[in-house]
């Protein structure tokens, strides 16, 4: 909301939408290598931008609204926790992989996925393996 209290300004929103969304494309142009991916480099970016507008929608057009109307206390809490159960909800639904199963954004957004796992799986076992490699040796 505006000073006067009157219609919402929608600029904040839209600047931590894109935010979010460059920051998931820098961070899979930059960590994601090529031993992760088995497509090329931009269906993995196209991917991180599509998940990262999607999450960043979800933080700059819900949460920080959601959190400016609570501290204005403008909201009872029991709707408040309604709210929050239902964005809980819809966060899980994202992380199952609800935008892969989209016709025509779906294999970019499996391809970042897959990537990400990928190298997510990488650094435990690099984690890993630095947790057994004494125990072995004893």
């Amino acid at each position: 909301m505006n000073e006067a209290g009157g219609e919402p300004n929608l600029y904040v929103e839209g600047v931590i939408a894109l935010v979010v969304a460059a920051a998931f494309v820098l961070f899979a142009m930059t960590l994601i290598k090529e031993r992760h991916r088995d497509v090329a480099q931009w269906h993995v970016a196209v991917g991180a931008a599509i998940y990262g507008a999607v999450i960043g929608i979800v933080v700059g057009f819900v949460i920080v609204p959601l959190r400016m109307v609570l501290m204005n206390g403008h909201v009872t809490p029991q709707t408040a926790a309604l709210s929050g159960l239902g964005l809980v909800s819809f966060t899980m639904a994202l992380r199952r992989g609800l935008i892969g199963r989209l016709p025509f954004l779906g294999p970019q957004v499996k391809a970042y996925r897959r990537a990400l796992l990928r190298r997510t799986i990488e650094a435990a076992q690099k984690q890993l393996d630095k947790l057994t490699a004494p125990a072995a040796a004893e």
